[in-house]
C-alpha cells in the first residue's frame, strides 16, 4: 500500500498501522522505519495518527461500560471520512456527544504535544527519529525568533512557527522542516545543498537568502528570493524521475506560489524588488533623449529582470526622465505612460506593450 499520500486519518484508520502501534512486531518496526527514512516529510502526519490509535486504544482499555462499543463507533466514523463512499448513518445523541469530548480529548493532547519543542533526549517513539540528532523550535505568537544552525545558517522565525532541523547536518544534504513563517540566510556550500521542506514544497539551494511562508491553514506556499538562486519543485517522489526537473529556477526579486491542491507553481516578481546591484554601481535614473533600449537595459541591470519588448516598433522611442528615487513599478509606470504603452508582469517577465514612436 502507498502510505505517502495518506492523511493521519487515514493512516489511523489503517488496520497494519493500528497493528504497528499497539503491538509493534519487528517486520513492522522495519517497514515503518524505511518509510519514514526514505520520506522524513511525512514525521507529523504519521506521529499524528500514532497518538490517536494510542489514545483510542487506551480508552478502550479501560473498564468503563460500553467503552469498547463507543471506540468502536468512532472508528467505524474514522474509517467511513477516510473512505468517502456510502452515506454515514447519523450517530445517537449519547454517541455524539461520547465521541465528540473523546476526540477533543485526543486532539488537544495530539496539538499540545506536537507544540511542545523537541529537545534532545525528548524525541517521541518514532523508529529512526533519534532524539541526539534533531531540535525543533517554536516561536511564539508575538515572538521572532533567530536561530542559527550548525553550518553557519541563520534562520529569522517569524512568529507562531516552527522549525525542525538536526543539531549537526551529515550526510548529502542539509535539511529542515518549515511550517509557518520564516527568512533564510543559507550558508554557501556547493557540495551540501540546503533543502527547505514546507507544505508540500520543496526548497533547494546552495547558499543564498530567502524568505517562505506556509501555514498550515493557507492554501498556498510562497518562497520569495532575495540573493543567489533557488530551486522549487512539488514535493512529489518518484522512483523514475527526478522531482526537481519538474521545478522551477528563482532569481533574485522573483517568487512562486503553490498552490498546495492542484501542486501547480505560479512565477512572478516580489511585491517590492530591490536593486541586486552594489549601492556603489546603481546609476542614476537620469536619462535626456535616451533610447528606450537604453533605459529597460538599465531597469535590467539594477534590479535583475526580464524586460521584454519590440526592439523594432520602439526603435525610434526617446526619453527625458528622472526616475532615480521611484522603486521599479513606479519606474515602469512613469516610463509607459510617457511612451502611451502599458506592461504585464508575466512568468517574473516584464512585458512592455505599446504602439511605437513612429
Amino acid at each position: 500500500m502507498n502510505y505517502y499520500h495518506l492523511t493521519a486519518e487515514d493512516l489511523a484508520a489503517d488496520d497494519d498501522f493500528k497493528a504497528w502501534v499497539c503491538a509493534p512486531t519487528p517486520e513492522a518496526e522495519a517497514f515503518w522505519s524505511g518509510f519514514l527514512q526514505e520520506f522524513p516529510e511525512r514525521y507529523y502526519q504519521v506521529e499524528e495518527a500514532r497518538l490517536l490509535v494510542a489514545g483510542l486504544s487506551r480508552v478502550a482499555s479501560t473498564d468503563i461500560p460500553d467503552e469498547s462499543e463507543r471506540v468502536e463507533a468512532l472508528w467505524q466514523r474514522i474509517e467511513s471520512s477516510r473512505r468517502g463512499r456510502g452515506r454515514v448513518l447519523p450517530m445517537p445523541r449519547w454517541l455524539q456527544w461520547s465521541a465528540a469530548a473523546c476526540v477533543a480529548v485526543l486532539l488537544g493532547l495530539g496539538v499540545w504535544w506536537l507544540r511542545q519543542p523537541v529537545s534532545p533526549g525528548q524525541n517521541p517513539s518514532l523508529p529512526r527519529q533519534d532524539a541526539a540528532l534533531w531540535v525543533e523550535s517554536l516561536s511564539a505568537p508575538n515572538q521572532l525568533m533567530q536561530l542559527q544552525l550548525a553550518d553557519g545558517s541563520v534562520v529569522r522565525l517569524c512568529p507562531n512557527s516552527r522549525l525542525r532541523y538536526r543539531n549537526a547536518f551529515s550526510g548529502p544534504l542539509r535539511e529542515v522542516y518549515l511550517t509557518g513563517e520564516a527568512f533564510f540566510e543559507v550558508r554557501k556550500n556547493p557540495k551540501q545543498p540546503f533543502v527547505v521542506y514546507a507544505n508540500g514544497l520543496v526548497t533547494k539551494v546552495l547558499g543564498t537568502s530567502f524568505r517562505i511562508r506556509a501555514r498550515a491553514e493557507d492554501p498556498t506556499v510562497t518562497v520569495a528570493v532575495k540573493t543567489g538562486r533557488v530551486s522549487v519543485y512539488p514535493n512529489q517522489p518518484s522512483h523514475t524521475r527526478d522531482p526537481e526537473l519538474r521545478g522551477l529556477v528563482l532569481s533574485p526579486n522573483q517568487k512562486v506560489i503553490f498552490h498546495r491542491n492542484a501542486a501547480t507553481m505560479d512565477k512572478t516578481l516580489v511585491e517590492q524588488p530591490s536593486p541586486v546591484v552594489a549601492p556603489q554601481e546603481l546609476q542614476q535614473f537620469l536619462f535626456e533623449d535616451a533610447p528606450a533600449a537604453r533605459v529597460f537595459a538599465a531597469i535590467e541591470r539594477a534590479y535583475g529582470v526580464d524586460v521584454v519588448f519590440d526592439e523594432e516598433m520602439m526603435a525610434d522611442c526617446t526619453l527625458t526622465i528622472n526616475l532615480t528615487d521611484e522603486d521599479l513599478f513606479q519606474k515602469l509606470t512613469v516610463i509607459c505612460r510617457v511612451l502611451d504603452a502599458h506592461y504585464k508582469i508575466i512568468d517574473a517577465q516584464v512585458v512592455i506593450y505599446g504602439k511605437g514612436c513612429r
